[in-house]
């Protein structure tokens, strides 16, 4: 994956990381009061699952997990991926690299013949989500110990 030109900072690149390089982001923000093995996914290293991340000076500042997954509310999709795991370290939020992580994603996505990402998303990252496209199912559902979520979703053809 190359790095698309970045107006943001030469300082930045977007690539495939491995599944190990993801775990920091995940226990900081996203399960700062639960143990290692809750932020690793057992479908971390499946050959159909690929981690995106968003480096500063060879330190991975922001990522994404993007897996082969159904989700019930879409039975026609025929290769739906699920994204888990998104994460930007909160001295680098406001800055794009969330949005560098989807948009390198879909392009990979796309080249694999995905036709549908969903994913649950936190409430309070629904109108990010919304900007780069994405739907949400209007039900709320509670995760605990981590809160409200939607889940989102994007067709890449007619699902």
């Amino acid at each position: 994956m190359q790095q698309p030109p970045n107006s943001l900072s030469d300082n930045f690149t977007v690539g495939f990381i491995s599944a190990a390089d993801t775990i920091d982001l995940r226990m900081r923000i996203l399960r700062p009061l639960h143990p290692r093995e809750f932020c690793e996914y057992p479908e971390d290293n499946l050959p159909t699952t690929f981690h995106v991340g968003v480096k500063s000076e060879g330190k991975v500042v922001s990522n994404g997990t993007f897996m082969q997954q159904g989700h019930a509310h879409f039975p026609k999709a025929v290769l739906p991926y699920r994204l888990r795991g998104m994460a930007t370290d909160p001295s680098y939020q406001g800055q794009g690299l969330g949005r560098k992580i989807i948009l390198a994603a879909e392009d990979e996505l796309k080249k694999r013949g995905c036709d549908l990402l969903w994913f649950n998303a936190r409430v309070s990252a629904e109108v990010f989500y919304k900007k780069l496209g994405y739907t949400a199912i209007e039900e709320v559902f509670n995760i605990d110990t981590i809160g409200a979520h939607k889940v989102m979703f994007k067709s890449f053809s007619n699902v």
